[in-house]
């Protein structure tokens, strides 16, 4: 009985191992497929993300560029109009000097005008005093 029984229990075993080892391959059968579903799924979450992320990255460089070209021509016209200005101000200037210039020539002009008249009425002065000495001396 005992060789019976440990036949038996021999085949009991081997079904046993049997039987766990088909479970065992159907549960590797079953995970495998979920971790593929899984997979899957979070490959196609990644990839939605990193395209998300890449529109908004691409959006936000398209959004800087407009606003760097925005700010570019305010720059651009804000240069114009300070040359515009410095240019109307150097004209204003150089007419304020020639118009200076022209009064200080002028003014030159006249003083040496009164100088000479000074000059000539102090020699008609001194040629009287001299001709009234000579005929002083001479009478």
């Amino acid at each position: 009985m005992s060789t019976i029984t440990d036949v038996q229990v021999m085949r009991f075993k081997e079904a046993e191992n049997k039987r766990h080892l088909s479970e065992m391959r159907k549960l590797k059968n079953e995970n495998a497929t979920e971790y593929q579903t899984e997979a899957k799924m979070n490959e196609k979450t990644v990839s939605r993300m990193r395209q998300d992320y890449e529109s908004r990255i691409q959006a936000s460089q398209t959004d800087l560029e407009r606003q760097l070209v925005d700010v570019r021509r305010k720059q651009e016209k804000r240069l114009e109009e300070e040359k515009l200005r410095l240019d109307e101000e150097l004209k204003t200037l150089k007419s304020t000097h020639k118009d200076q210039v022209n009064e200080i020539k002028i003014s030159n002009m006249n003083e040496i005008e009164n100088i000479k008249e000074s000059h000539q009425r102090t020699l008609d002065n001194a040629k009287e005093k001299f001709v009234k000495e000579q005929t002083k001396w001479e009478a």
